[in-house]
């Protein structure tokens, strides 16, 4: 009986022990993936990148309003596709020089562009480097190659020069 006990109590230890390993590893692991992601919010602060490399980034028109507070601004940037994390950009934008200057007007804005790039254009303290996006245009374009074909049928019954008045059109002159 003493000789169970003796056994019981070995693999009550030996739990106990791999729990408290299992807690310990979990920690670290833990530990180490609130390191990375601080580290990579850190990286991302300080390193002023734009979303897209440069040379392959799409440019915008984009509106800021008249009041328009740095949560919703970043939260159009992000959705407009010019910006990778509007969390990162209202971090990056309180610790810039134009926090809060934003003047309203519509911007060419690239997805290339760093925070502080965006910031000095959106107030108005430097002008961007992109062009303003040129809009689609409009399908009306499309009836006047329509009306082309119709525009060719008169042609058709027109006189031929030369001629004394209308008798012959084109496709019934000479043989030849």
């Amino acid at each position: 009986m003493r000789k169970m006990r003796t056994t019981i109590g070995v693999v009550i230890d030996t739990l106990g022990s791999i729990i408290i390993y299992a807690v310990i590893a979990a920690a670290i692991l833990f530990m180490a993936g609130q390191a990375k992601h601080y580290y990579d919010v850190g990286y991302g602060v300080f390193s002023q990148q734009g979303k897209d490399a440069r040379g392959t980034g799409k440019v915008v028109a984009f509106t800021v309003e008249e009041g328009v507070k740095a949560p919703k601004l970043a939260e159009q940037l992000e959705e407009q596709g010019i910006i990778e994390s509007a969390r990162l950009f209202l971090i990056q934008e309180r610790v810039s020089d134009y926090a809060g200057m934003y003047v309203a007007g519509t911007y060419a804005l690239s997805s290339e562009m760093t925070t502080e790039e965006i910031m000095r254009v959106i107030s108005a303290k430097e002008a961007s480097p992109y062009e303003m996006p040129v809009e689609e245009a409009a399908p009306a374009a499309e009836p006047a190659a329509e009306e082309a074909p119709a525009a060719e049928a008169p042609a058709e019954e027109q006189p031929i020069e030369g001629t004394d008045g209308g008798e012959e059109t084109e496709g019934e002159g000479e043989e030849g």
